[in-house]
């Protein structure tokens, strides 16, 4: 008979940790989407999390809105199903190409997606972007490029260059195609062919800077930002046309460097 203590460990076992480190997580979407891992650390400025995937051992920064906490039985059964199919150092690197194939099959939908909470209600003057979403609207954000001249990006890619650019803020200097930019540093370095999932949104952190909106009925708008609310991952942005004030997820707005003329004046 199980003694209190191991039964305490069970429950242990069968509940989610949570958004912790060291706590056991799956990716939603984007490029590594299906895969278990363990948290790492978290960047909660941006509202992403360090995971070090069970398969591979490699470490990948995922915003928090595409991870579900999971208990520490899921992740033990699902990582073993994986490992026993794939057991022999052979057949890792047959993974390893299937996890390529994912981030194939995803790179025509990007990472820049926002959680599939998207409604138009209107709340003392603000209008929220949170609720259930028409699927025709859910289908559009899901095949929407956010890349655009003008706005100051951060670089996510640890293994571009070896990695000497991960963490570099940059602004895209031109569009080549819809997920495919150049870009240059603070120190003035011109990169080219620069992919969407090598770049994520930068928001500001000072009231009254420019941001542009890059996903939703909004994309395309440039506006001021008004307020950040860090623990919901949003922010207030006043768009000036029509005097609107917006509240948008993170990942809808990006820091907009570009000239002043272009929708806020």
């Amino acid at each position: 008979m199980p003694r209190p203590d191991e039964e305490q460990e069970k429950d242990k076992e069968d509940q989610p940790q949570g958004l912790v480190p060291g706590g056991a997580v799956v990716v939603l979407s984007g490029p590594h989407r299906g895969l278990y891992g363990k948290v790492e650390g978290l960047d909660p400025d941006n509202v992403r999390a360090m995971v070090r995937l069970a398969v591979g051992s490699r470490v990948v920064t995922v915003s928090e809105y595409c991870l579900r906490p999971v208990s520490q039985q899921e992740f033990n059964k699902n990582t073993l199903d994986l490992r026993q199919q794939n057991g022999t150092a052979s057949s890792r690197k047959t993974l390893r190409n299937q996890e390529l194939h994912v981030q194939q099959d995803n790179s025509e939908k990007k990472r820049k997606h926002l959680p599939d909470r998207w409604d138009s209600e209107h709340m003392g003057g603000v209008k929220r972007l949170d609720g259930p979403a028409a699927k025709s609207e859910k289908a559009a954000r899901r095949s929407q490029h956010w890349l655009h001249r003008d706005l100051r990006v951060r670089f996510v890619d640890k293994m571009y260059k070896g990695g000497q650019y991960y963490n570099t803020k940059m602004i895209i200097e031109d569009v080549l195609s819809p997920d495919t930019c150049v870009c240059r540093t603070d120190e003035g370095r011109v990169l080219e062919g620069l992919r969407e999932d090598m770049l994520e949104t930068l928001v500001p952190k000072a009231e009254g800077d420019r941001v542009m909106v890059v996903l939703g009925p909004q994309a395309g708008r440039v506006g001021h930002l008004l307020s950040r609310n860090r623990a919901r991952s949003r922010a207030l942005v006043q768009l000036p046309r029509e005097n609107q004030v917006v509240e948008l997820h993170y990942d809808a707005i990006c820091q907009y460097m570009g000239p002043s003329d272009t929708d806020d004046d």
